[in-house]
């Protein structure tokens, strides 16, 4: 019983639980009368409580899902450990149902059943708060001392005493309520998305509540071993059959947490996949790599794309209230964006759409929607800034070129130039004077998927932090892609197809490619990527320096590649 305590109710007494306001000599001791029994003693002595020790002296407690500690809670409650039982009493739970369950599933009856109406500590009903009650099963159930209410549930005797612990009675169960974890469990409408989830639970030996035997060959025993279950995809990342996985960075165990859930149906699960595997196409050839030539990248196409298009479906399902901006836990989509756990933006039509017409479903750590359908957005825009080094492809820069990061501050932005400037930083290449050789920048192109996309290139003057700069040259320019076919190593190209030419007034966002559609993905592919080249297109006899109608220098903000559902 000493392992017992350690392992188990040590554990409750240092998380403890919260109470408002009332003194602690109220809720920590009898109110009245003189302890004489134990726990067991009061329950087996009460003539409304027979059909409760029935089950109390059968069940046994469990130290994890598949172990039990070898005592019943008759002996539970007969043990030096201080307890609470909010006892419901005969008639208002079906004892035979219980019995009958015993015998399929005790764990199930001892987590659902007797440790929702048991918590550490004697706590008694007094003065006039809410307080919340950490249980045994490590719910959270609500004491109304005004009110005379148990989660819900009227109080018809209260604090009786007993030499270990006190016992309340109840009119009713206090019903126990799923968390997110546990209502995926137990929904058989929800099976698909279970077993992803499960498929990446890890049970390994809690060694600070396990009790260590001896040393055998090196190896550390244990005389008492305590498992936990845990699941790898609750984790931000996570190794699962030899590859690294995104996960949902969210526990959905965690009772003192509250979350918001889409959990697909099966039938939505299907949808979700049947909409989403198009846009995760690889090939089976080598892929480059750009950001190490010496390993090129060779891709199982449908393991890599089943991969890819689970973590897309799975990882934008949870979000945390606390993290959104405007939301009603009971309308939530009604906002113009949320925010998943993983820090992922919805934004508006689809946050929208995504709970339209789906009513919440209160769970003890959250809310679920069931959806039939799978109403995300099947790409996202991808964004690079135009300082950020890591996405230049400095090899295809011309040599002559120089390039280099540069920032736009309050004291040097030119107020002549409309527009903003993101995160106000741009990148610039720009030709040596008196070259020929036409400037250059090349970027690389990351999470590209199979998909059809406009792509944007945000141009800022060359004046933006240069107040003084007389007779500013506008840009001309092309811009070329390389890509992969899907049937050659070797990229292939499109474009240019015209000449672009950028305002000198304004950050000029001008559009270089319009429904583009990729044939191959790259996301989830090492150092893959498109490339997308800017070019001076103008001839060397019209820059500065020569005819000087053009520049030779490009400044590039940021390139933005706006995603397609079709």
């Amino acid at each position: 019983m000493n392992i017992l305590g350690n392992a188990v109710f040590g554990i409750s007494l240092l998380t403890g639980f919260t109470a408002c306001s009332d003194s602690i000599d109220e809720h920590y001791s009898p109110s009245a009368g003189v302890a004489t029994k134990t726990l067991w003693e009061q329950v087996v002595s009460q003539p409304d409580l027979t059909d409760l020790a029935k089950i109390l002296e059968k069940v046994h407690y469990y130290t994890t899902e598949n172990k039990t500690s070898g005592l019943t809670y008759k002996d539970v409650l007969q043990a030096n450990n201080k307890l609470t039982v909010w006892a419901p009493v005969n008639g208002s739970f079906n004892v035979d149902s219980l019995l009958a369950e015993i015998d399929r599933d005790e764990y199930s009856v001892d987590k659902r059943f007797i440790r929702n109406h048991i918590n550490t500590f004697s706590r008694s009903v007094a003065g006039t708060e809410l307080d919340s009650i950490l249980m045994l099963n490590s719910k959270v159930n609500v004491l109304n001392n005004a009110e005379n209410q148990f989660k819900g549930v009227d109080i018809v005797k209260r604090n009786i005493p007993a030499t270990n612990g006190l016992l309340h009675k109840l009119a009713h169960a206090a019903q126990f309520q799923n968390n997110l974890y546990e209502y995926m469990q137990n929904t058989p409408q929800v099976d698909s998305l279970f077993k992803f989830f499960q498929a990446r639970d890890t049970t390994y030996i809690d060694e600070s509540q396990s009790v260590q035997g001896g040393i055998i060959d090196g190896e550390i025993t244990y005389a008492d071993t305590v498992w936990t279950t845990e699941s790898k995809a609750f984790n931000y990342s996570y190794n699962y059959q030899g590859d690294t996985w995104d996960g949902i960075a969210a526990n959905l165990k965690n009772e003192d947490s509250t979350f918001v859930m889409i959990m697909p149906t099966n039938q939505g699960w299907r949808t979700a996949l049947d909409k989403t595997l198009p846009f995760y196409q690889y090939m089976s050839l080598p892929y480059a790599n750009l950001d190490d030539e010496n390993k090129p990248q060779t891709v199982k196409p449908d393991a890599l794309q089943k991969k890819q298009a689970q973590m897309s479906i799975v990882n934008r399902l949870v979000f945390s209230p606390n993290r959104q901006k405007y939301y009603t836990l009971e309308d939530f989509g009604n906002t113009d964006s949320l925010f998943t756990t993983r820090g992922e933006v919805i934004d508006s039509p689809y946050c929208n759409n995504i709970f339209k017409g789906i009513q919440p479903i209160p769970v003890s750590n959250g809310y679920v929607y069931l959806a039939d359908d799978y109403r995300y957005p099947l790409t996202q825009d991808i964004e690079v800034e135009g300082e950020n080094s890591f996405y230049w492809n400095k090899k295809m820069i011309s040599a002559s070129t120089t390039w280099a990061a540069a920032s736009v501050t309050k004291a040097n932005r030119n107020p002549k130039i409309s527009g903003s400037v993101s995160g106000n930083a741009y990148g610039y290449s720009a030709g040596a004077t008196g070259t020929r050789q036409a400037a250059n920048f090349v970027f690389k192109l990351p999470n590209v998927l199979s998909a059809t996309y406009d792509i944007w290139a945000i141009i800022v003057p060359e004046n933006i932090a240069d107040t003084l700069k007389q007779n500013v040259l506008p840009l001309k320019f092309k811009a070329t892609l390389n890509y992969y076919n899907g049937k050659s190593t070797t990229l292939s190209k499109e474009g240019p197809t015209k000449d672009f030419i950028a305002d000198t007034a304004k950050v000029d966002t001008i559009l270089l490619f319009e429904n583009f559609k990729f044939p191959v993905a790259y996301k989830g592919v090492s150092g893959a990527y498109p490339l997308l080249t800017l070019e001076v297109s103008s001839r060397w006899s019209e820059w500065q320096g020569y005819g000087n109608k053009y520049a030779n220098r490009i400044y590039v903000d940021k390139i933005i590649l706006k995603g397609k559902d079709e």
